[in-house]
């Protein structure tokens, strides 16, 4: 019996496990490819509920050093006849990138998975001209509309469409008697989300000074609402810490998720959720994680159309009216869900589609 193609992914981090873990522990379920997948040893010193996931889901990834994640990676990938990643080999510009070079020197087929609902080189513009991807197949979660233009016909040709992938799977997280007592002080709290990461690209001081003021007078108005301030990943830059810290002297009904201090350190985007009610988050696919946990989210006001059928929040008068219809059925999030489609069927979509051209290549070989 001839041995069955493997698939090669690497856990870099946690953008990593939340975009490609489901889908590789769905097509380990199926059996119909040999799955392999490598996660950072120090990512699961730092993410101690990932070994009970593994356990869980039936799919164990290997750990492996920073040696062989970033420099000794060439036989891993000679071993595979496919490696899913979430950044194409042509346009990777993180510390990972020597990995993409190495497959396309040798040749090395690669799967792209979209991992962002609003993504540079996906259906936001990397570059003037039209892009040309390396991956051979590229799974995305929504048909090319408009965002066609960014590629090139032959690129274009090579995306299919999957839906949502990004399938939570970790535990809730336990929180300290700090958190369940300031939940106890705001029975309604609502998570706000913000990716001030971009410096003078996509966001400018004025963006920043419109969003703490706001908040500032969200916390003053209403002083029993709880208000739960996240930064993208939890990360803390310098162009919002002081902001961060005056609106903290000021108000006891904000508390920030910050990764690495506070009391919600180490929360994920779930966890976060887990302790609101609803949330006002950038044109991100934090909206997602949101409304697909069952819970109702808002965008701010950034004129972008990916989801302009959601409420836009420019002002308090409409962030109050958004806060006001907390807990009233609204089909629109129905709607967004259909859009986007159902995960678990996205899921054997994706592993089905991957399924095929790892198959069928395998045969004419």
């Amino acid at each position: 019996m001839a041995a069955k193609p493997r698939l090669l992914a690497y856990l870099n981090g946690m953008p990593d496990f939340e975009s490609t873990y489901p889908v590789l522990a769905r097509l380990h379920l199926r059996g119909k490819v040999e799955v392999r997948a490598l996660v950072y040893s120090k990512l699961l010193r730092k993410e101690r509920r990932l070994s009970g996931v593994f356990e869980k889901e039936g799919f164990a990834p290997e750990p492996a050093s920073k040696l062989r994640m970033k420099l000794l990676f060439q036989r891993d990938i000679r071993d595979a006849d496919a490696v899913l990643t979430i950044a194409d080999p042509l346009w990777d510009t993180t510390t990972r990138k020597q990995r993409g070079t190495y497959m396309r020197r040798i040749g090395q087929q690669s799967v792209f998975l979209q991992h962002g609902a609003y993504q540079v080189g996906v259906n936001a513009r990397k570059i003037d001209e039209p892009m040309e991807y390396y991956s051979q197949q590229l799974l995305f979660w929504e048909p090319l509309g408009d965002n066609r233009a960014l590629f090139t016909p032959e690129t274009a040709g090579r995306v299919e469409v999957v839906g949502f992938s990004k399938k939570n799977i970790l535990p809730g997280a336990r929180w300290g008697q700090e958190v369940s007592d300031w939940v106890a002080r705001y029975p309604k709290r609502l998570l706000v989300c913000q990716s001030f990461r971009w410096g003078e690209g996509r966001y400018t001081k004025d963006h920043i000074g419109h969003f703490y003021d706001l908040m500032d007078k969200a916390l003053t108005r209403h002083p029993d609402l709880g208000i739960i301030i996240r930064s993208h990943r939890g990360k803390v830059r310098k162009n919002h810490r002081s902001h961060d810290r005056d609106l903290a002297r000021k108000h006891p009904n904000v508390m920030f998720s910050h990764y690495y201090s506070g009391p919600l350190a180490k929360a994920t985007i779930h966890d976060a959720i887990d302790l609101a009610h609803a949330m006002v988050s950038p044109t991100s696919t934090t909206v997602l994680d949101c409304i697909y946990s069952g819970k109702p989210a808002a965008v701010f006001a950034e004129n972008l159309p990916l989801f302009a059928e959601l409420p836009q929040i420019g002002d308090l008068p409409g962030l109050e009216a958004f806060i006001d219809g907390i807990g009233r059925p609204d089909p629109v999030y129905d709607e967004v869900r259909a859009r986007f489609g159902d995960l678990d069927g996205n899921l054997d979509r994706a592993a089905e589609a991957i399924e095929h051209r790892m198959l069928a290549r395998a045969a004419q070989s």
